[in-house]
């Protein structure tokens, strides 16, 4: 069955399992549109590490074997909306299933259920596979209980993924630590230095001129300072524990 799959710029998860069979009958949509980028005025530099991130990952799943089809602010093919980019591809396509991932947002969600409503043809939401916990798991978590004390939660998660866990209790025998964390910042150690990446996002800068989004904020050369993928993601991580380790490791109290 020919499926179209939709991808929005929060759901960059390469390890979704959607993506673990290259199948020829699915193609993959990502889209850049003034839907996006006029609802609001953006900094530029997040718009610019927003878009950079969507490529990188189009970039990927084509390295990879899969179909993309990926719409730039500036295409014309690209009609500026969500719904009306995934219509257009629909038509184009002979598309017979649509599939999307469930987004965060309410109103997104929202339009996308009427989206389904409205087609002809089977649709599907999938997870984000995200979040530890299920869409539905806080609200099944707490029916029938008369106080809802994230904290219970918390532990219930704790325990359900063995995280941070000692057999039963847990690791360091509390649960958590808010009292210490409620202390005052002494200021006793100069805070490391941020670690940059030299991304370039020249070409994304040139679209968006082209396109005459319009933004706030200033960029200070052609290149985005921010990770735009797991790799980058993974050196800053690392970076920040090792600098913890480094400049706070010694800290008391």
């Amino acid at each position: 069955m020919k499926t179209l799959r939709l991808i929005m710029g929060d759901q960059l998860n390469r390890n979704h399992s959607w993506f673990k069979q290259v199948d020829e009958q699915v193609i993959y949509c990502l889209f850049e549109t003034r839907q996006d980028t006029d609802y609001i005025r953006h900094h530029i530099q997040r718009l610019l590490a927003f878009f950079a991130a969507l490529r990188d990952l189009a970039k990927f799943l084509q390295s990879e074997g899969h179909r993309v089809v990926y719409l730039k602010i500036d295409d014309l093919e690209n009609k500026q909306t969500l719904t009306e980019n995934l219509s257009y591809l629909i038509e184009k396509h002979n598309i017979e299933k649509f599939e999307y991932q469930q987004p965060d947002k309410f109103g997104l969600d929202k339009r996308l259920k009427a989206f389904c409503d409205y087609l002809s043809i089977a649709s599907k939401a999938y997870g984000t596979e995200h979040f530890l916990s299920e869409r539905d798991e806080l609200e099944e978590f707490f029916d029938g209980k008369k106080q809802f004390l994230m904290e219970s939660f918390y532990r219930y998660m704790r325990k359900k993924h063995d995280i941070l866990m000692d057999g039963k209790n847990p690791e360091g025998g509390q649960w958590n630590y808010d009292h210490n964390n409620r202390k005052k910042w002494k200021a006793r150690h100069e805070v490391p230095p941020l670690k940059r990446f030299k991304n370039d996002i020249s070409d994304i800068k040139a679209d968006l001129d082209a396109a005459e989004v319009i933004t706030f904020g200033r960029l200070g050369n052609s290149e985005s300072d921010f990770p735009l993928n797991p790799e980058q993601a993974s050196q800053l991580l690392t970076y920040f524990c090792n600098e913890l380790l480094i400049h706070f490791g010694d800290y008391q109290d």
